[in-house]
Order: C-alpha cells, then structure tokens, then sequence
C-alpha cells in the first residue's frame, strides 16, 4: 500500500513539472519584458528569396564575384541569381538580389543580418558590403472602412488662398498613390521641370515621363492610389488642410508610390523612392509607415540608419514618421519573444522603424495620437523616441480619430498614427520658415518654431509617453 502511495506521489510530481515546463516554454522563459537573444521573432516579415545589398563602394567584378563565391558556400545557386538597381539612376550604392534561398544569406544568424565581416559574418570583407533582408514595410489603418474608398464617391471643396511671394516646400509623400480627382488640383503638386510627356527619358534619370512622381512598386508614371483604405489620398488631404490655415509658405506634393493595393511596400523600393526624392529636391519627407522588430540598432538597420539620419539630413531634409499601431502579427511574435501586453506599445521594448531611429536630435520627427492625458491606447508611445502629439478630433469605439479635410456631405473619421505624422508634416511644411532646411539638419530647427503652437500636457509628460507631452492640436 506505501509503495502504490510512494508511486502516486512520484507521478503527481512529474505531472506537476510538467505542466511547469509547458508553462516555461510557451511564455518564452523568464525573460521579464525583453526578449531572447535568440529569439526567431526578432526578424520582421521580408520579401523571399531577396537580399537588399548595401556597397560601401562602387561594386567592381572582383567585389562582385567575392560576395557570389560567399554565397555560394552558404549553399546559394549562384548561377540564378538577378540582380535589380533602383530605376531612377540612383547615386546610392544599393541593388537588390534575387535568387531561391537568397534571403537565408541574409537572416541564418543575427550577426549576418547586415554584417559583412567579423563573428558570425558572410566572410566577404567589411570594406565591401552590408546585407539586410528585404523588409515588408506596412501601411495597415487602425480598422478597415466598410466601403472600400471610391473617389468617384467623395467630393472635394478644396479652396486656395493667395500666396504671392511665399517660398515653395516640397513634401515628397511615400504611400500608397493618389486619388486621380485630386491630381486636377495641379497647383499643389510638384510638376518635373525637365520632363515633359513624350515617351522619353527628358532629365536622364532613367525613368521617362517621371512628370509628377513615379510609381516604384510597377515602375511606371501611374501613381493611382489603389489601396482599399485610400491611405496615401488621406494622407495628402491632411497635409494641404495644414497649408490653408498658415499663409507663410505655398506647398508642392511630390507623389511617390512605394505601397501597393494591400498596403504593403518594401524596403528596396522605399531607399530608391528617397533617392529620388532627394534628387529632385524634396524638403520633406512623409514616412507614415513602418515595420516592427525586436532588434534594437543592431546591424540589420545601421545602413538605413546612415541613409536617413546622415544621408538625407546632409541634403536638408526632414523626415517625419509614424510611431506605429496596434498590429496582431507583430504583437503576437513580441508576446511569444517574451514581452509582456502591457508593453506591446511601448517603442522603449518593441521597437517600430523608421520610429526608433529617433530619439536623438537628428533630422527624424516621430508623431503619434493623444488626448488630453495619453496616447490612444491603439497607438505606440515613448518619452524618448516619440517627439509630438496630435489630439484627436473626437473618441469611438476605443479609437481616437481625425476627421477627413474637404469631404462634404457625412463627416469623416480614421484613426491611426500615419494620419497624425501627415498633420505634422503639414504643420511644419507651412509654418517653418525655408531657411530652417539647412545641412545638418536637426529637428530641433522645427520643434522650437512658435508658428507650430505646440501645447504642453502634465499628464502626458507625467505618464511618460511623448517627449516632454507635447503635442499640436488639429484644425
């Protein structure tokens, strides 16, 4: 009888380890609110089978054949690979590689995920290349419309006051397209000064008939916005709204379409998107997009890093980003990578880029939604990297939300921080005088302008979720 009792102790404890260890496992360990180092949650969705390749110079055939010999050892067939350069004849030392099983190159260990020599490296010598992976970067809204948008549906009252005199900032917006109706309103678009429509490349910048913009998801001229939301429509209403209350400068919209119908871009084409911009002299920079990760500055993003916060800011360029939404597939990978849910929204443990390359005093302004105490709990925060808040139009449903400019008829309302970002970026493309796009350019030269009417909420700075709980309140 004690040996069947010493027997049923002896199982009741092994049940008992079990279960703890089953708890163990599917918490991720006890990792607090970081997560493991080796953690496959850390990547963030890419395109397969692609590697974007960074040169640290011009790439000659002994620098080429080099990077396919490493490839080669890593099991790569090198003989399919093909290589893309962005379209527009781009100065920046960038291609992207496709081949089966590239992307592994670029993702089979942490360190390789951008370094080209050293612990863990492809072997192929720092004074070549970086690697990254080919990163799917989203534009998702907070929730979907009912209706997919239709701009034969919305009519536009769009009205233009005088701005004799006022000097011209050009605001290159990275999205989705744009509606086609709103493309009647050519005064506040930029127009190519040396393209004219005729089939033929007119400025030598490899793309023809590049007259308002280019699409760099079809590589043609066709900047329709084909998302279902009409994201980078709405995005484009916001900024010109911001232009009608200030008279001190005019604006130019320079359309780049770098996300798709699903509102998906990568970043292969966004690099070449701000390369073109960049050339072709763009103030502003409207990012209201992102993509989520569990690396912190490590070498998967440095070069992208150097492209923004050196590169761009060299040439005085502002780039104003989204802190970032609620999303379910990244939230669910944080949660099984050890982060907590009170913590999924928090930039400090679950970081968004472009967001998290803020934070410091560079050319990146970073805006989320507020109300009078806090950021819309749908939204990321962060005292260090989040720099402004924009408050809301009105509250439903758990959503803080911003009613749509120039849409007569039923008002309305979307929700989600890549609105906040273009409301910013029209606020300081109008108010902020030219002379502020100077290299270096620091967000410091905008952040202290009167014209912006920044406001300063105690709760907001209190509860720690935007940088001194500044914030802007729409029109």
């Amino acid at each position: 009888m004690k040996r069947r009792n010493l027997l049923l102790l002896l199982i009741i404890i092994l049940i008992i380890l079990l279960l703890l260890l089953l708890r163990h496992c599917n918490s991720g360990g006890d990792t607090g609110n970081k997560p493991t180092i080796d953690s496959p949650y850390k990547i963030p969705d890419y395109r397969k089978d692609q590697v974007v390749i960074f040169f640290k110079q011009p790439p000659n055939a002994a620098i080429i054949s080099r990077i396919k010999q490493s490839m080669a050892s890593s099991g790569i067939d090198t003989s399919k690979i093909t290589v893309q350069k962005c379209a527009n004849c781009t100065d920046m030392q960038i291609e992207l590689w496709n081949a089966p099983h590239m992307d592994t190159y670029a993702v089979s260990e942490p360190v390789k995920g951008g370094s080209s020599s050293g612990s863990g490296s492809n072997g192929v010598g720092e004074d070549t290349a970086l690697f990254a992976p080919n990163f799917i970067v989203s534009t998702p809204p907070e929730e979907y419309p009912n209706m997919p948008y239709d701009s034969l549906g919305r009519k536009r009252a769009i009205r233009f006051p005088s701005k004799a005199g006022a000097d011209t900032v050009k605001v290159a917006i990275l999205d989705t397209g744009i509606d086609d109706q709103l493309m009647g309103y050519q005064q506040l678009f930029w127009k190519n000064p040396d393209e004219t429509l005729n089939n033929a490349d007119d400025d030598h910048n490899c793309l023809k008939d590049d007259i308002y913009g280019w699409n760099f998801v079809d590589n043609n001229n066709n900047l329709r916005d084909d998302s279902r939301d009409g994201h980078g429509t709405h995005i484009a209403l916001f900024i010109i709204n911001e232009f009608q209350r200030d008279q001190t400068n005019a604006l130019q919209l320079m359309i780049l379409k770098t996300h798709n119908s699903k509102s998906e871009g990568d970043m292969f084409n966004i690099l070449c998107a701000m390369s073109y911009a960049a050339n072709k002299g763009a103030n502003v920079i409207n990012a209201s997009w992102g993509y989520y990760s569990l690396f912190k500055h490590a070498t998967p993003y440095s070069q992208i890093d150097s492209i923004i916060t050196a590169g761009l800011a060299a040439r005085g360029i502002l780039f104003v980003t989204a802190a970032g939404n609620r999303m379910a597939a990244p939230d669910d990978s944080a949660m099984k990578a050890g982060i907590t849910g009170t913590n999924l929204r928090n930039l400090d443990l679950h970081y968004f880029y472009p967001a998290c390359l803020g934070g410091s005093n560079n050319n990146i302004i970073v805006a989320t939604t507020v109300n009078d105490s806090m950021v819309s709990p749908t939204q990321n925060f962060s005292p260090f990297y989040v720099d402004l808040g924009v408050l809301a139009d009105e509250e439903e449903g758990g959503f803080l939300k911003f009613k749509v400019p120039y849409t007569l008829g039923t008002p309305q309302y979307v929700s989600g921080s890549s609105y906040a970002t273009a409301i910013v970026t029209g606020r300081i493309a109008a108010t902020c005088k030219k002379n502020a796009y100077t290299a270096p350019l620091r967000k410091s030269n905008f952040l202290q302008t009167a014209g912006l009417d920044i406001k300063g909420s105690a709760k907001l700075d209190q509860n720690k979720q935007v940088n001194g709980g500044k914030y802007i309140i729409h029109n």
